[in-house]
């Protein structure tokens, strides 16, 4: 309570205990129950700034919501009334930059990028969620290829994914006084 407090007179920010809770990690049961007495636990798995978090591997009821807010975004848009360029456009930059934030923490799983992809393509081709397979005019995996090579450049979920999450391991080695530097991966 006396850090909260420190960092609220530091920053001039209040904290809201009425909405405050702790997630301890590697805590002891002693140690749970002092801070219980200050503030409700909370425990795992949870969601944080949107962002599903596990001690384990995320179970497809976790990964589902987030392909499911994804896919509720594809009917808002009037496909039919833009071209191909302009959904293009939207699945790079509005689609997959939805996953940036997600992909930075966690590892999707391979069938939850199969899914999203699906969404993406549907959404390309057809200006729907979902397409069968005689409306893609150039296969996927083309489709995902720099524009430089002559194609359309939409960047490929799993390598998004690894590229962010290096940027720590970067940071890590470029920015060693981070706080953060020293916990492992």
């Amino acid at each position: 309570m006396d850090i909260l407090s420190l960092f609220g007179r530091a920053s001039g920010l209040k904290t809201n205990m009425e909405k405050s809770s702790v997630l301890p990690i590697r805590c002891q049961e002693e140690d749970k129950h002092l801070i219980h007495t200050l503030l409700p636990l909370l425990e795992f798995p949870c969601k944080y700034l949107g962002v599903p978090l596990s001690l384990h591997k995320l179970t497809k009821a976790q990964v589902q919501p987030i392909i499911d807010r994804i896919s509720d975004q594809v009917p808002g848009w009037k496909a039919d009334l833009l071209t191909r360029a302009g959904r293009r456009i939207l699945v790079q930059f509005v689609i997959t930059s939805m996953l940036i934030y997600l992909c930075m923490a966690i590892d999707l799983p391979p069938w939850a990028l199969k899914a999203i992809d699906k969404i993406r393509r549907g959404f390309l081709w057809k200006g729907r969620r979902d397409v069968k397979g005689g409306h893609c005019l150039v296969a996927w995996p083309k489709v995902t290829r720099p524009v430089e090579l002559g194609v359309l450049g939409i960047s490929q979920l799993q390598q998004l994914g690894w590229a962010l999450r290096m940027r720590w391991l970067w940071l890590q080695k470029t920015e060693p006084d981070r706080p953060w530097v020293f916990f492992p991966y």
